[in-house]
């Protein structure tokens, strides 16, 4: 089964990702797709006849890179499914391996992803839909519903048939949520997945306390929940996730300006 992984950058070389040092370089010969939303394409010379390389001064997020890959993907012709990538996921060297097999072993099945986890072995993705307090937990290998979970992004191998057939990623939604709303509109298409037999680790930024950029980025992530709530599968989700995240920005850096932005754009 061939699998086109697509890989979106921010001001970072590709060799210094996370996901290239512990995975793509060990796939000499794999066609991947880099798309770069830097201001400056300082990627470009990675562009050759195996990398495919598109350079978004614009930032159109995760949802335009993903949507730029499907396409390179169906024009390219001999592409079963993408997989969809960031740079700062760790991935287990032999992943691609596991995916292709999983694609052949589980023909009616539309997604594949890993059990991904942070800070050593806590559990980050899949996610139970519900809005209970334990949503996040380490799930056995297996066929599970988008009914009850949600994956995240980074790791997800879809078939390229069924990414066409949801309408692929909400343009508007550039970064948070982009996964939410893209995996809950493919519950309507095909609703289970498959959690396959392999862990990635996710890396977060969590040291940083100065308000005024823990803002900016906030503001960034209330775009993506206002575009979110307007998906009527996930509304209540996205509700729960922002005030969890807000209390939480509130706690960590003891000012209110994020409940009051939150509050003055009705959400």
């Amino acid at each position: 089964m061939s699998i086109l992984p697509i890989v979106v950058l921010y001001n970072v070389d590709f060799h210094e990702t996370t996901v290239y040092k512990s995975l793509l370089q060990h796939c000499p010969g794999q066609r991947i797709c880099l798309y770069e939303n830097s201001p400056k394409p300082s990627n470009r010379h990675y562009a050759d006849e195996t990398v495919i390389y598109h350079h978004d001064p614009e930032n159109g997020g995760v949802s335009a890179a993903y949507n730029y890959g499907a396409a390179e993907a169906r024009r390219m012709g001999n592409i079963e499914a993408i997989l969809l990538l960031d740079e700062d996921t760790r991935f287990e060297a032999d992943y691609l391996s596991v995916l292709q097999s999983a694609l052949q072993k589980h023909p009616e099945v539309n997604l594949f992803v890993p059990q991904i986890l942070y800070a050593g072995d806590q559990a980050f993705s899949p996610i139970h839909r519900g809005t209970l307090r334990h949503r996040w937990t380490c799930l056995q290998m297996g066929v599970y519903s988008l009914h009850d979970y949600l994956p995240v992004n980074s790791g997800a191998c879809i078939r390229l048939s069924a990414f066409e057939q949801t309408g692929g990623y909400n343009t508007a939604i550039r970064l948070d949520f982009a996964d939410f709303d893209f995996f809950s509109r493919l519950a309507e298409v095909s609703d289970v997945f498959s959690l396959v037999d392999s862990s990635a680790f996710q890396a977060f930024s969590n040291e940083e306390r100065q308000t005024g950029r823990l803002f900016r980025r906030y503001q960034f992530y209330i775009e993506g929940a206002r575009v979110a709530r307007r998906n009527p599968l996930i509304r209540k989700m996205v509700s729960v996730e922002t005030w969890r995240h807000t209390l939480a920005l509130t706690a960590r850096t003891r000012s209110l300006k994020f409940i009051r932005y939150l509050i003055q754009q009705h959400l």
